[in-house]
């Protein structure tokens, strides 16, 4: 019964390693927010897949971080697909406080929809101006 049960044991471990290789193919997304033109201090921005367009996989997002983000960065984001996105972005001043730890709203939620590519890539956008080329 030893070598039975070993084997098992060893087949059961096999499988869990093979099933921990795999997952979605993600794309990162970097780029620069601003705010009228500067930097936005703190924020967050998300990339919502477009149920309408039936864009696949899950939610995207990053953080901002002195208008700079990146969907790569470990634990504080999650690449995309591709496909078609509403995106949201909230931008804060930057001043913690207990009850605000991003800071107050620069503005409320800005939202758009934008196709992004099954790549790599970067958008930068302005919440006043949209897309920059």
């Amino acid at each position: 019964m030893g070598k039975a049960a070993a084997r098992i044991g060893a087949l059961f471990f096999i499988m869990i390693l093979a099933g921990c290789g795999g997952g979605e193919a993600l794309y990162d997304v970097t780029g620069i927010i601003t705010h009228e033109g500067k930097p936005i201090p703190k924020g967050l921005i998300f990339f919502d897949p477009d149920p309408t367009a039936k864009t696949p996989g899950s939610q995207g997002f990053a953080n901002i971080e002195n208008g700079k983000y990146n969907t790569a960065t470990a634990g504080k984001g999650r690449g995309i697909k591709g496909g078609k996105y509403l995106i949201r972005i909230g931008g804060f001043d930057g001043k913690e406080a207990p009850e605000a730890p991003f800071g107050k709203y620069l503005f409320p939620e800005h939202q758009l929809t934008q196709d992004l590519p099954a790549k790599n890539q970067t958008f930068d956008y302005d919440v006043k101006k949209g897309p920059k080329s």
